[in-house]
């Protein structure tokens, strides 16, 4: 006989009442399994309510595993498997999932294991500080203008902006675009614009449209971090293309094409990541020629783009594509804030069409009510306050960083670049005899961080360098890394 007990005087519902009960009957095993239950006929009137409510305690208890019914006949207590109890050590899987994965996700696994910050998944605690983050410094977000433009969209256009939006994004933010990248000397149209989420994201789908196993890429030498997993995962081969005092070298670049041409050519001539160099417009003019040339497309990685503060600076190659072969990857995550992802591609038609398709059945699309409000942040003029903003701080910054390093660093073996733009300095330290390791160590104890050089680089380099990064810390906070950073070169380099 089951016995329950209903209170109505309680706010828990009566069919929660008894549903409770008889699973902690169940629970206790004083309801063992095969135990045929009453009827919910003869259990309601038992109890004195309504068959709705029994008939909803038993589907509750059925869809939770813990009873069983037989069509036209009555419900029985089943043997149910245990639920997993989080407060038990699960000590291992019955699959061996290393086993399971594809060959190029387990070798992207393990590379992210070993490849140090800040492109490794580990997340460590630093107190000291950070001249690695490429972050922008979370102190410059325009939060209160964003978060205006967000609930002006929400309020006036809250039920299209939350729906699916269109794959090649919101018409308003690539019209923006469109518009701002000829401002930079790209004839563009809407139509030729794609967002995408973040530059990564850009660089993902320009994969999935290009990249065969085995197939050639060309990119420069160091290069954006990121971008050699990537192109590990997609199995393609990776030629190294130098970098130079004025930018990548040519003639490697055409002793290679002679060899076999690539699928396409990887490049940030503005600013580059990790380098800063600023290539001159007559490099941009050969380096466009010689790809032409071979009919190999090119990957123009613009992430910096907008962050001009030390005289002229060329346009990009982009600007000079008559024929058509530069892909144009641009975004908003140093201008503003690297959490709404959004970024773009601009190309010739043909190329955006298929990304759209690709990208359909990737994601379907980039988040719009983000779109939405960046696209209004723009419109409101607020976009170009905070450029004007960022490159007042930011060249001050700089300034700051390249005068510190001059006044402090005295080893003639120490040597950094000047760039004109952007948020990185590249220092080289040459004849050193510590490996990465050891330097890094040696950072550390100093309470200072850098992005070490070694994971910049495609294939193994000699020389030990590193990455300063002026973008998460202002004039104040850079003096002090830099100046912890020239007391360690004294342990660097002793024997």
């Amino acid at each position: 006989m089951v016995f329950i007990s209903l209170n109505a005087e309680i706010k828990t519902p009566l069919f929660q009442q008894v549903f409770n009960q008889l699973k902690d009957k169940i629970d206790k095993q004083l309801l063992p399994p095969g135990y045929k239950l009453p009827s919910t006929r003869s259990l309601a009137q038992k109890l004195g309510v309504d068959r709705t409510t029994i008939y909803k305690a038993y589907q509750e208890l059925w869809a939770l595993g813990y009873i069983d019914s037989r069509s036209g006949s009555y419900s029985y207590v089943r043997q149910k498997r245990e639920l997993c109890n989080t407060k038990q050590k699960i000590e291992s899987s019955l699959i061996a999932w290393n086993t399971k994965v594809n060959d190029s996700a387990e070798k992207v696994y393990k590379m992210f294991g070993e490849i140090n910050y800040p492109f490794s998944e580990k997340t460590v605690k630093f107190e000291g500080i950070d001249l690695g983050r490429l972050h922008p410094d979370t102190r410059l977000y325009p939060i209160e203008k964003f978060k205006s433009c967000l609930n002006k969209v929400l309020l006036e256009s809250g039920h299209q902006v939350l729906d699916y939006g269109n794959t090649l994004g919101h018409l308003p933010l690539r019209d923006f675009i469109a518009r701002r990248q000829q401002m930079h000397g790209i004839n563009t149209k809407t139509e030729e614009v794609i967002i995408t989420n973040g530059a990564q994201n850009a660089i993902d789908l320009l994969m999935k449209l290009f990249a065969k196993p085995g197939a050639r890429v060309f990119v420069e030498s160091p290069t954006y971090g990121m971008i050699i997993p990537t192109l590990h995962y997609y199995q393609c081969e990776i030629v190294s293309i130098p970098m130079r005092e004025d930018g990548v070298d040519l003639k490697i670049i055409e002793q290679e094409l002679k060899k076999g041409k690539p699928i396409f050519f990887y490049t940030m001539p503005n600013f580059h990541n990790p380098t800063g160099i600023t290539t001159s417009q007559k490099h941009r003019e050969n380096l466009l020629a010689l790809f032409e040339s071979y009919g190999v497309p090119i990957i123009e990685d613009a992430f910096e783009e907008e962050m001009k503060y030390f005289g002229k600076v060329p346009l990009p190659i982009k600007s000079m594509d008559n024929n058509r072969i530069v892909i144009y990857v641009g975004s908003f995550s140093k201008i503003l804030f690297p959490g709404i992802r959004l970024g773009w591609i601009t190309a010739d038609n043909e190329i955006i069409k298929r990304l759209a398709s690709i990208k359909r059945f990737s994601d379907l699309t980039s988040a719009l009510p983000e779109q939405a409000a960046l696209a209004e942040f723009c419109a409101q003029g607020y976009y170009e306050l905070q450029i004007k903003k960022i490159h007042k701080i930011y060249r001050k910054r700089m300034a700051a960083a390249v005068n510190v390093l001059s006044q402090r660093i005295q080893n003639k073996n120490v040597t950094w670049n000047q760039p004109n733009g952007g948020f990185t300095i590249w220092i080289t330290l040459d004849n050193c005899h510590k490996n990465y390791s050891e330097v890094n160590n040696i950072l550390l104890d100093s309470n200072v961080r850098f992005a070490l050089g070694k994971d910049f680089f495609p294939h193994n380099e000699k020389n030990i360098f590193l990455r300063l990064s002026i973008a998460s810390l202002n004039e104040d906070e850079i003096t002090e890394g830099i100046n912890r950073f020239a007391k360690s070169l004294n342990r660097i380099y002793e024997k």
